[in-house]
């Protein structure tokens, strides 16, 4: 997600308080960014604050960015960061007054972290568990852009382009209106920057361009803008691309499952039962139109069962799925 990544964290460092109270749902005192790297490991969390709530309790708060797709998957890379922070940060849980852990995924991208619960956990030999951790999944992508609003912070509104946007052209003048209102020059200079950065598609920053006044513009035409907007567009062609790749090879390790399996029938035919130039043109020209593995392994069971090659045609045509 290299063309969200860094404007995103960016957005949430600057204005750390708001999406601390947000994400931890508490009024919060202080918050204060602390190392994302850890000593003798390459892995480095995205973001990791230090947060002081309304209370005085201790909050370390770990904030994951990510997009549709992850080299590692997100349980695993979430477990790993926890073990880091607790060892380096928080250390074993002996006092009362411990600081607490809260670990946040926040998705972009259409289908990101679909179907992750952030829960999990692995058992024992019995049904007692050995290891439990459990994060937030926030899916940026399924959120109504309406909910932003209701968040009480114009920072908020800087994410308007990762949401669901159902009426964008009522939706995107309000927006505008509340960062330009609510917020100091240096505050809407900042907002803006993340919005037009974190616009997804050509159609919505266009209409955000006839949006903005004059001295926007020009803003908005920076030149970390323009590249934040070429690799925003950049990156998602290349998804596409990608996701059309993977299918094809998914499509592709299929298509080579089926042919293994009509060879390997063929090829037992011939070894057992030294068929006729006819019969076994005929298994030939059906197998190439037989599309289910599992109707294929189905094949190769009767074949082994069978004793000669015409009790294995006619079993092939009793069967209705099959000649």
């Amino acid at each position: 997600m290299s063309e969200t990544d860094n404007p995103l964290k960016v957005l949430i460092t600057e204005f750390s308080e708001a999406f601390a109270t947000w994400l931890l749902a508490t009024p919060v005192q202080r918050v204060r960014p602390l190392n994302v790297e850890f000593a003798a490991s390459p892995g480095r969390s995205d973001l990791l604050f230090e947060v002081i709530d309304a209370a005085g309790h201790i909050i370390y708060l770990h904030i994951e960015l990510q997009g549709r797709r992850s080299h590692e998957p997100m349980p695993l890379r979430v477990l790993d960061y926890l073990a880091r922070i607790v060892r380096r940060d928080i250390g074993l849980p002996d006092k009362e007054n411990a600081p607490r852990l809260v670990s946040v995924v926040i998705y972009v991208g259409e289908g990101a972290g679909r179907g992750d619960s952030g829960m999990y956990q692995i058992y024992g030999l019995g049904d007692e568990v050995t290891l439990r951790w459990q994060y937030q999944p926030l899916r940026l992508w399924e959120m109504p852009a309406e909910r932003l609003f209701e968040l009480g912070n114009p920072a908020f509104l800087a994410l308007i382009g990762q949401t669901r946007l159902a009426d964008a052209s009522t939706i995107l003048p309000q927006a505008l209106s509340v960062i330009r209102t609510a917020t100091t020059a240096e505050e809407k200079d900042r907002l803006l920057t993340a919005l037009v950065s974190l616009l997804q598609t050509r159609e919505i920053i266009q209409m955000v361009e006839k949006l903005l006044e004059e001295s926007e513009t020009l803003l908005f035409d920076t030149p970390y803008l323009l590249r934040m907007r070429e690799l925003g567009l950049k990156e998602g062609r290349e998804e596409g691309r990608e996701e059309g790749r993977e299918e094809g090879r998914e499509e592709g390790m299929e298509i080579g499952v089926l042919i293994g399996l009509r060879e390997a029938l063929l090829d037992s035919v011939v070894r057992r039962f030294d068929p006729s130039a006819s019969s076994y043109r005929r298994l030939s020209r059906y197998l190439e139109s037989v599309t289910d593995r599992y109707q294929l392994q189905q094949m190769l069971f009767m074949l082994f069962e069978a004793d000669n090659m015409e009790t294995f045609m006619s079993q092939l045509d009793d069967d209705p799925n099959n000649i």
